[in-house]
């Protein structure tokens, strides 16, 4: 699979789709992105990180981060781990 450069400004360049409409994005290896396609045919890519369930709920629940790191801060928790 191959891309194409044009000469265009600095902000821009030019990508091809294959023939199963993949796209090479130089200096973008191994990443995800949402695409958005916009009603003027426009597409708008934006970097995600893809997260579980369980993290998201935790990240938007207040008291839920809280009642875990009382939880860990309390003396109970604290032990010392033995050497293997």
């Amino acid at each position: 699979m191959g891309f194409s450069h044009y000469a265009l400004p600095m902000t821009q360049t030019l990508i091809q789709t294959d023939g199963r409409s993949r796209a090479v994005l130089p200096g973008h290896s191994n990443e995800t992105f949402l695409m958005r396609e916009n009603p003027d045919g426009s597409l708008l890519l934006e970097p995600a990180v893809i997260t579980s369930a369980a993290q998201a709920f935790y990240d938007r629940t207040p008291e839920l981060q809280q009642l875990l790191a009382d939880a860990a801060a309390a003396p109970t928790v604290r032990r010392r781990r033995r050497d293997r």
